[in-house]
């Protein structure tokens, strides 16, 4: 059929699933089917309608529940809260760097609480800006979608903080300890790491509510398999969170929401070598500790501030509607980087580059979504709607005098100078979409969105870290792209607890500007270069949802395509990975149930299976896509058994497999290694009586103490690979008043 012609039908259906950030909190997901009541309809927030999650043409999840506290009882990082619990999603890092998390092989949008927080940088520590334990729930919804705008291309991966209760005022207080077992210094100050939380939590009010929550973590270093510290910008580090929720009732169907949160992540004083060291000759880096401390005109940071405001009335002239404004700011600093010793004559990078450099970026948003949904009868329901936002980023480049540091160890910042121009993007978009229930099995979806992005690339600039294009100043320019996208699917209920879906979607976004006017040529502008072209994504999906019983599956295979997606590469004469467009093709498969045995034990599986083409030179040559998009075929396995009341030993097994293709064909700079790992944990409520409760957990993560090389922690340099870490214990509390 033609292109023409399926965008007419999906305009003909009229559609739903999507964000909703303002809606409140719904029931449980197929994660936790069984665990539900049966009569309990699975709402998915992240949709503009609230759709119930089985009448969705497209695969879908929610991360809560049993889930959600066992990883936030083990880790403080994000990246491996999803890249352990999302199958399609890239194998879990731990380096606080997200780059490879893509989903289905491509950028997904991120958003918390509707407000986003991965600007067009492509600078990827935006996970690290907020703390796991304010989360309630994870939502995904799969594949390029025009239910949003900017940055959906692979889909949308939501996190929704958690409400206040109403039923009086609860204190929450807790810690978490962490040691690395394979290390000498495992239980020191180098090998552990400590995190205390307090909330206050309930209705202060009649019809106000307040959830207010506070925390602090002294994260020390992260010890390989076989004991040695490991080199990364998430190591020796202080964080603060302070996050706040208010919600109050103006009236019986209205509710008026604000949010803040800032969160502050400081280097502490433990500095190591930067010319990371590669002990064995096999491109595996650990740290070495400096032989005296490093100081900085310009100390590393990261910190991250957004509020909103979102109002929702459930009963408006017949209908729904739901308003949201947001803010955000970030600024992050990384410590500093010594490449003198890759410059030629004896390295492959250009003798004029300079040798000691810091990276980062200061990036704001702030925007406005509504959405008006009305139903009309029994079977259809419409939403409209429409959103805007303003996104700038300037990227920070502290340079420092190489004699001086070799004298004092301190990174003076005597030129300052961007590693991408500065950039800033208005997006508008409005929407319309529909779900009709056709007959009592057969549920029809579909929407239209028109987007339209305006964006400046702010001149003169010129270029420090030049790959294709010799350095010389380029003038900037700006530049605009507009088009429709459109998604239709239907589900056909074959059965009470059976259903099979099928979608066609597209997705229309910008790539990453500011990296790729890098590739401008001298003096010439943006709006002649031909560099930048907006992303279109066109995606076909199929599968099926069924629950027996205590058994609960869900299952997706998919094929998409793209016509100027970012696309990654190996610089031959540098030998550094570099970003480009290109066109690509993405196809593969997610598999994924939980069964509930007995009352006592349950197991949830799930296997995703990626595969991705790409032309990087656009000349109809297609070869393996790299692995920093297309991930390894990711397979876990998670028993649970409640062995005694309020208590359960839980467990994990992941195995990523190996992937060579990519680096055969010259897309990555070394093959992806299978590896498996083990976890082990066990959790019991403690009733202090009068004085509240606890949840206590234990847990053991990488028991079998592997030494895993995952692809998502490679470094900027082809080749240098950074140990994922190695066995470590830990033991958290959570006490309620």
């Amino acid at each position: 059929m033609p292109l023409s012609h399926l965008r007419l039908c999906s305009l003909a259906l009229l559609v739903s699933v999507s964000t909703g950030a303002l809606a409140q909190a719904g029931p449980s997901s197929l994660s936790e089917a069984t665990e539900a009541d049966e009569d309990t309809p699975v709402i998915l927030v992240t949709a503009r309608q609230n759709q119930e999650i089985s009448d969705l043409p497209r695969a879908a999840l929610v991360i809560k529940g049993d889930v959600l506290s066992d990883f936030n009882a083990r880790t403080t990082s994000v990246q491996e809260l999803i890249g352990f619990n999302i199958p399609g999603l890239g194998a879990p890092v731990t380096e606080g760097s997200a780059a490879s998390l893509t989903l289905r092989g491509r950028a997904p949008l991120y958003l918390i609480d509707g407000v986003p927080i991965a600007p067009n940088t492509n600078f990827s520590r935006f996970l690290d800006k907020f703390d796991p334990l304010t989360l309630g729930r994870t939502e995904v919804v799969y594949g390029p979608t025009s239910l949003y705008g900017a940055g959906a291309s692979g889909g949308v991966i939501q996190f929704f903080t958690r409400d206040p209760v109403d039923d009086g005022i609860q204190i929450e207080a807790g810690t978490q300890v962490q040691a690395f077992v394979p290390s000498d210094n495992a239980f020191d100050s180098d090998g552990i790491s400590i995190k205390g939380n307090l909330a206050v939590n309930g209705e202060i009010a009649e019809g106000v509510r307040a959830f207010v929550y506070g925390s602090y973590e002294d994260r020390n270093g992260n010890f390989s398999s076989d004991g040695k510290l490991l080199t990364g910008r998430s190591n020796f580090v202080n964080d603060y969170t302070l996050f706040g929720k208010l919600e109050v009732d103006l009236g019986s169907t209205s509710t008026l929401t604000a949010t803040a949160n800032y969160t502050e992540l400081e280097s502490a004083d433990r500095q190591f070598e930067l010319s990371e060291a590669d002990t064995d000759g096999d491109g595996i880096v650990v740290a070495e500790e400096a032989a005296f401390p490093f100081t900085y005109a310009n100390p590393p940071t990261n910190n991250f501030l957004y509020t909103s405001l979102a109002y929702r009335n459930g009963d408006l002239a017949g209908g729904s509607l739901s308003l949201l404004g947001y803010y955000s700011e970030s600024e992050f600093l990384n410590p500093g980087s010594d490449v003198r010793a890759l410059r030629q004559p004896t390295g492959p990078f250009p003798a004029a580059w300079p040798g000691l450099w810091q990276t980062g970026a200061i990036t704001e948003e702030y925007g406005v979504r509504g959405e008006y949904t009305r139903e009309f009868g029994d079977r259809l329901s419409v939403t409209i709607g429409g959103d805007y936002n303003h996104a700038d980023s300037t990227s920070l480049l502290p340079i420092s005098s190489e004699a001086d540091f070799d004298q004092t160890g301190f990174f003076d910042a005597v030129r300052q100078d961007i590693q991408r121009p500065p950039f800033a993007i208005d997006s508008l978009g409005l929407f319309m979409q529909g779900s009709l229930d056709l007959t009592d099995s057969i549920t029809l979806n579909g929407g239209i969105r028109w987007d339209n992005f305006e964006y400046e690339i702010v001149g003169p600039y010129d270029i420090v870290f030049f790959f294709f294009q010799p350095p010389g100043e380029r003038p900037g320019g700006s530049g605009e792209a507009n088009d429709f996208s459109f998604n239709g699917g239907i589900v056909f209920d074959v059965a009470d607890d059976v259903s099979f879906f099928a979608n066609y979607s597209e997705g229309f976004t910008l790539p990453s500007i500011g990296f790729l006017a890098n590739n401008v040529a001298p003096g010439v502008e943006i709006s002649d270069s031909g560099v930048i072209q907006p992303v279109f994504t066109t995606s076909y999906e199929g599968g099926i949802r069924a629950q027996f019983g205590r058994l609960a599956l869900q299952g997706a295979a998919y094929y998409s395509e793209g016509n100027f997606n970012t696309a990654l590469g190996v610089d031959p004469n540098t030998g550094l990975i570099n970003r480009g467009q290109a066109p690509s093709e993405v196809y593969g498969f997610e598999f994924s149930g939980q069964a509930q045995i007995t009352d006592a034990f349950r197991f949830e599986a799930a296997i995703a299976y990626i595969e991705g083409k790409v032309d990087t030179q656009n000349n109809g040559n297609f070869t393996d896509i790299t692995t920093q998009d297309v991930p390894p075929v990711k397979i876990q396995f998670r028993p649970v058994w409640e062995f005694a009341p309020q208590t359960r030993l839980f467990g994990q097994l992941f195995f990523t497999g190996d992937r060579k293709a990519a680096f055969l064909d010259g897309n990555d700079p070394f093959p992806a290694e299978a590896y498996t790992q083990v976890d082990l944990g066990v959790s019991t409520v403690v009733d202090w009586g009068g004085i509240g409760e606890g949840d206590v957990s234990l847990q053991v993560t990488n028991l079998l103490n592997t030494s895993e090389l995952r692809p998502g922690e490679a470094t900027f340099l082809a080749g240098r690979r950074r140990p994922s870490p190695g066995r470590s214990i830990t033991l958290s509390y959570q006490h309620r008043f």
